[in-house]
């Protein structure tokens, strides 16, 4: 998908990066563009493609992430066994947590859309229902839902039905795209922090089943946000609550945590190397919590200094000082020659052909031999930059020079 910029689940032979095991998984698979796993579930709001994510006999799945695309198998890992009897699932479970709202948005339609509220309209989560018989099949086996209603602390919240036995645009109904069962939609955004009473009746196989359970929302979004950028570590929330954040380095170090308010800004003292920086931020009554974890890479900047030179008998000694991390590390030392040529109350520094040598940083001290009266060395020393571990470093750079005037 990435190599012919386009979101598709048919791979032709002749495609850039076209491969039967990728023509396969693009027809058996969910798809997305610009979300990925690292964030969270990125069908999380796609509900036909979580349905088949979350569909009760689910054993495996493969998924990739790459260059913005996403794809994950469906259909091949749904091969659990039999339940011993109908059984009625949901998502959200019984007593579990949910986000109150959620603005649904996938192709070629959302549930929604097939009854009437429009793709991008923001309404409350998606109810999952999925239904499962002892030797039923669970492809192009519809369920159809009845007598659903949504009651909270104000009363019955008004709902749409879709399941497999509803048309689709392109003719057909819904049940090839999904789990037997179907989607219980609240038409609009339910209450923070509230619980709620589900009821539904299933009819699958010819055999009706209810199913009534509760679940309460979570807070609303904090909007919260944690960054990393040039050395610092900045927070922004509309939760008054402070996140917590925690440092784990790759290879399993920590470093001290800190308590960043919001709309503050701490600077980071991590040593080089690859860091996962993970912020909690504790629900409140009114907004939810936030869990979120940055990658931070830590590049570290060695030291190198070359001292001014000193007459040693008939050499030149330069004294080489550097980071730890140097030594062993191969440097080049560049050797400019150096004439002092003066006239008219002034005196200039006129460079010759300069020479390179490759030199392993061990010692602390570079002799040359001494020049003669009105020359002098001009000296650069330079490593390249490198990966040490998990940290990446930087080249570092030094020059000294040494002009012999007298003597």
């Amino acid at each position: 998908m990435a190599l012919n910029h386009t979101l598709t689940h048919f791979e032709q032979p002749g495609d850039r990066g076209y491969s039967v095991g990728g023509a396969y998984a693009g027809k058996n698979a969910v798809l997305t563009h610009g979300g990925s796993w690292d964030n969270g579930n990125p069908y999380e709001n796609a509900p036909l493609h979580l349905d088949q994510l979350l569909a009760p006999r689910l054993t495996s799945l493969g998924s990739a992430d790459a260059d913005g695309y996403s794809c994950t198998t469906t259909f091949p890992g749904w091969t659990g066994p039999d339940p011993p009897a109908m059984t009625v699932y949901s998502y959200p479970g019984n007593g579990s947590t949910i986000y109150p709202s959620e603005v649904a948005r996938e192709q070629p339609w959302t549930p929604g859309e097939l009854a009437g509220i429009p793709q991008g309209r923001r309404t409350g989560p998606y109810l999952l229902v999925f239904v499962d018989a002892p030797g039923q099949s669970t492809f192009r086996n519809p369920a159809t839902l009845s007598n659903a209603t949504l009651d909270g602390p104000e009363g019955p919240v008004a709902v749409a039905t879709v399941d497999g036995s509803t048309p689709v645009p392109t003719g057909g109904t819904l049940g090839p795209y999904m789990y037997p069962g179907g989607f219980i939609i609240p038409r609009d955004p339910l209450a923070p922090g509230t619980t709620y009473h589900a009821h539904v009746v299933v009819t699958f196989a010819g055999v009706q089943t209810a199913r009534d359970w509760s679940f309460t929302t979570s807070g609303g979004d904090p909007h919260s946000k944690l960054t990393a950028k040039h050395g610092k570590l900045s927070f922004a929330s509309r939760s008054p609550q402070p996140v917590q954040v925690t440092f784990t380095r790759s290879g399993g170090r920590h470093a001290p945590p800190v308590t960043i308010q919001p709309g503050a800004t701490v600077s980071l003292s991590l040593s080089p190397g690859s860091w996962q920086a993970c912020g909690h931020q504790p629900a409140t009554a009114v907004y939810a919590g936030y869990d979120r974890c940055v990658t931070i890479i830590v590049t570290g900047v060695p030291k190198l200094r070359l001292s001014s030179g000193r007459v040693r008998g008939h050499r030149v000694q330069f004294t080489v000082s550097y980071s730890p991390v140097l030594r062993g590390r191969r440097a080049t030392l560049t050797i400019t020659p150096l004439m002092l040529r003066c006239g008219g109350g002034s005196c200039a520094k006129i460079p010759g052909m300069p020479s390179t040598r490759k030199l392993v940083l061990s010692g602390h001290a570079i002799f040359l031999p001494l020049p003669l009266r009105g020359h002098g060395l001009e000296l650069a020393l330079d490593t390249t930059a490198f990966q040490l571990r998990d940290a990446p470093w930087t080249a570092a750079h030094t020059s000294a020079s040494f002009l012999r005037i007298s003597g």
